[in-house]
């Protein structure tokens, strides 16, 4: 008797027409009673039925070349007040450790952790003006929306976000997993 590959076992294996059955997959078919088994999902590749980005029209890479424009002239204006006002508080300092004004430890504290604090702000709004340097950058090279780990294009959704983003979100996603592993 030739081995079972009949229709209707092809159809509780889940095969088209046309197509072969591995072995492993039809006993497997026939002892599952029709339940195929579980697909693995490669964590490189989108996922069966994901959305994939468009590319960005021009109208929407002028609109985010402004967008970036005016969040660099924002941060630049923010730095120079930050700077406007760090010369005061170092000022004060300075004269609290040399203890001139016999302040006690508390406002010498005080002022210590106003002016770590002044910089630790200063230095993240330096790095997000990198970023937003960056991306204008990538938009005069011509790469601008495009994941830099797969190259598939960021979402817009994504962007209007986060402007300066470099990852599509899938690739976020795995990055983070990764980071989070360590």
């Amino acid at each position: 008797m030739a081995p079972r590959t009949t229709k209707s076992a092809k159809r509780k294996a889940g095969l088209r027409r046309g197509t072969q059955m591995s072995p492993a997959r039809g006993r497997k078919a026939a002892k599952g009673k029709g339940v195929r088994p579980e697909r693995a999902v490669r964590a490189d590749r989108p996922a069966r039925g994901a959305v994939k980005a468009k590319s960005l029209s021009r109208k929407e890479l002028g609109e985010f070349r402004r967008l970036l424009e005016d969040e660099r002239v924002r941060l630049l204006e923010e730095l120079e007040a930050m700077e406007e006002h760090t010369p005061e508080v170092e000022d004060q300092v300075g004269m609290d450790i040399g203890g001139g004004d016999d302040e006690d430890l508390a406002d010498v504290a005080s002022s210590t952790f106003e002016r770590e604090k002044g910089l630790a702000l200063e230095s993240s709004v330096q790095q997000m003006l990198a970023q937003v340097e960056e991306a204008l950058g990538r938009i005069e090279e011509g790469t601008y929306g495009n994941c830099q780990r797969c190259g598939d294009p960021i979402d817009v959704a994504r962007l209007r976000v986060l402007p300066f983003a470099t990852l599509c979100i899938r690739c976020k996603e795995l990055e983070e997993k990764s980071n989070g592993a360590r």
